[in-house]
């Protein structure tokens, strides 16, 4: 068997546009065309029209829901019927100007004003009173801030896995996904109490911590600053090892101290051993999470 251009000169090929084929001469320009014109044919008789599909959303309050509102909206706009699980506390949506999508709201027994209070507390430890402290006490305060503000999201997370009826209506819906703001934890767990795929809206953790040890993201201290330590790319000898401290310290507090409590609370759930780390694993690798963008904040 011969190629098509085997013993044609080159003259016949590309400079006249055309080539002699079997005695015929063929527009070579043609070819694209008639390919192009074969694979929709292909399509259109072959495979059925597609799909839409049921999301449940896992959102998180303030900018994060800005985020993530602009993805439910396009969901919406591409056909998909999309719920959001709204805990109470969350800052008002007015629903009737956002009839695209179904809100579940989940009633939780703390105030607005008291996450408002803890976010406030929060921002002014990292703006106000983190350039006056050691590496040290910044972290030490910055752990009891997060520990107060993973109990409330636990009860939020009770109030939707633990609620047998809440449950079983959402699995009756038939949900395809769901999309989990990592900020808020529990997302996880409800998706895999559903059996269904989840991914995550954004990647960021404190020093990076969740990206490096559960997503397997390269991370090596001397090159690629920790999140959160107003560090660069180029970096002195002392910044570098002020970079490798701060991702030992949150290594530390995030997955001995505050991610041990949640490891329990997901086995007692799903009534197996069952490390959060290895649930948020799933949404970090790329077979299961569709990454928005790369880390261009600090490569």
């Amino acid at each position: 068997m011969k190629l098509c251009n085997e013993g044609v000169p080159s003259t016949e090929l590309g400079l006249s546009g055309f080539s002699v084929l079997n005695g015929t001469e063929e527009s070579w320009s043609m070819l694209p065309v008639k390919w192009g014109l074969g694979h929709s044919l292909v399509l259109m008789f072959c495979l059925g029209r597609a799909s839409t599909g049921n999301v449940l959303i896992w959102p998180a309050d303030h900018s994060h829901w800005i985020n993530l509102k602009v993805i439910v909206e396009e969901l919406t706009v591409r056909g998909h019927h999309v719920t959001v699980l709204w805990p109470s506390f969350f800052h008002e949506t007015d629903s009737n100007q956002l009839p695209y999508f179904y809100l579940e709201e989940v009633t939780v027994p703390f105030p607005t004003a008291e996450m408002d209070a803890l976010l406030r507390k929060f921002f002014h430890l990292s703006i106000y009173e983190k350039p006056e402290m050691s590496l040290w006490e910044f972290s030490s305060k910055l752990y009891h801030l997060i520990v107060d503000l993973f109990s409330k999201y636990k009860i939020i997370c009770d109030m939707v896995v633990l609620n047998e009826k809440r449950m079983k209506k959402l699995q009756l819906v038939g949900f395809d996904l769901l999309i989990a703001d990592p900020l808020t934890p529990c997302g996880e767990l409800v998706a895999e109490k559903l059996q269904i795929p989840f991914v995550y809206s954004f990647r960021f953790s404190a020093g990076n911590t969740l990206e490096r040890l559960c997503g397997a993201l390269p991370a090596p201290p001397s090159y690629v600053p920790a999140s959160t330590s107003e560090l660069t790319d180029r970096m002195s000898f002392m910044e570098r090892m002020k970079n490798l401290l701060i991702y030992n310290s949150n290594d530390f507090i995030f997955h001995q101290i505050i991610l041990r409590n949640w490891d329990q609370y997901y086995s007692d759930v799903l009534e197996k051993v069952t490390w959060l780390a290895s649930s948020m694993e799933l949404g970090l690798e790329t077979k299961h999470c569709l990454f928005q963008q790369l880390y261009h904040d600090f490569l």
